[in-house]
């Protein structure tokens, strides 16, 4: 018995070393960490906390189009902030706006009002909460995670029409879908999106690109319209990871930025081809003025494509060509101007109402960062 108590007194010793031993190792690596790593996720103060938190699950019952009656979904952060991208259905109403902007909050004070900005660390949705409670609102919550919890959990955020149009300026890998009937959309589009009505949506799967991570906002009529909702839910479901809703839609882009311009596109020498100095000039100072159909398979427009390009293998035109706006020049491109030709020479017969139609005549290299190469054939 003497042996057993020793051998374990000993085996205790030797696992409370080993323990002492782990945390400082713990301690160190702690140290070694950046001051402000965890800052971002530290709560704010108890005392400056509204009273009654909600979680995700909470706010994603009322993100739903029509709105909830009574139901206000409210971003305390800075206007700009709210641009980048927001909770659905959300209303801007910046903490530092608050006095100035409570008449857009409802009548009714027994409206459920749901409060959010920058995460756990950020304290102005809890202070607006307290201002709506002291104006005699009686059902505030806050979601306290906000828009960084909000996209955690996988949903997707709106954007503004102003953010598609600085993503446009900037060249930014996207697809731009319009959830509308396709007759909504020959009648206007913006520019560079493609048609894919949510009606239709699991049967033009082709139109979608290979690459799950490509960032897909989907838009239609306006923030009543739930079709844009539908389909991003649906993109969800598929597995792609960046997804977005332009709430505003189409009625919102033309009324910030009017209906799309014509542009005067300049021919190359053969039948239907563009200029190819023409086309370099507009790829860099205006590309959204075009829309840039790749026909290529989608696994060569995966390996790299062109800025703003929209994937539609010539393989898969006839049966999507409904889906090709009119309402400004579209240029085919593929590797060698063989299958762009094909398209051109599709739309010309199948769709010939759409005049300003060409495509790119000459050997073009496409790399990953959207970069590319164009030779001329000789």
């Amino acid at each position: 018995m003497k042996m057993t108590a020793r051998r374990y007194g000993a085996e205790v010793a030797i696992a409370k070393n080993r323990m002492a031993y782990v945390l400082s190792l713990l301690a160190m690596m702690l140290m070694l960490i950046p001051a402000g790593v965890f800052a971002a996720e530290t709560p704010i103060p108890a005392e400056m906390q509204f009273h009654t938190i909600v979680d995700t699950a909470f706010v994603q019952q009322y993100v739903k189009i029509p709105k909830p009656a009574d139901v206000m979904i409210i971003d305390s952060r800075p206007a700009n902030k709210f641009g980048e991208g927001y909770i659905p259905t959300a209303v801007s109403i910046p903490d530092s706006q608050f006095e100035k902007m409570a008449s857009q909050l409802p009548e009714n004070k027994n409206a459920l009002l749901i409060f959010y900005c920058g995460g756990l660390h950020c304290p102005l949705s809890h202070k607006s909460a307290k201002k709506a409670e002291a104006l005699g609102y009686k059902n505030v919550k806050v979601f306290a995670e906000g828009m960084p919890g909000w996209k955690k959990a996988g949903n997707a955020p709106a954007i503004s029409v102003e953010m598609i149009a600085t993503m446009m300026n900037s060249g930014d890998n996207y697809m731009l879908v319009d959830s509308r009937p396709t007759k909504k959309f020959l009648e206007g589009s913006i520019p560079s999106a493609i048609s894919l009505p949510d009606s239709k949506f699991m049967d033009k799967l082709v139109m979608l690109p290979a690459g799950k991570d490509v960032p897909l906002i989907f838009f239609c009529g306006g923030y009543a319209c739930p079709l844009s909702h539908k389909s991003a839910a649906k993109a969800k479901l598929l597995g792609y990871s960046k997804i977005m809703i332009a709430e505003a839609g189409y009625p919102g882009w033309k009324e910030q930025f009017g209906a799309a311009a014509a542009v005067a596109v300049k021919a190359g020498a053969q039948e239907g081809s563009v200029d190819i100095p023409w086309f370099e000039k507009t790829m860099k100072e205006n590309p959204a003025a075009i829309l840039l159909v790749d026909v290529r398979d989608a696994a060569e427009f995966a390996q790299g494509h062109m800025k703003n390009a929209v994937n539609i293998p010539v393989d898969a035109l006839e049966k999507n060509i409904a889906s090709l706006s009119a309402d400004k020049p579209i240029v085919f491109v593929c590797a060698s101007g063989a299958r762009s030709g094909e398209a051109y020479y599709m739309v010309r017969d199948m769709r010939p109402e759409i005049k300003d139609v060409f495509y790119l005549e000459a050997e073009t290299t496409y790399n990953a960062d959207g970069t590319f190469e164009i030779k001329t054939h000789k």
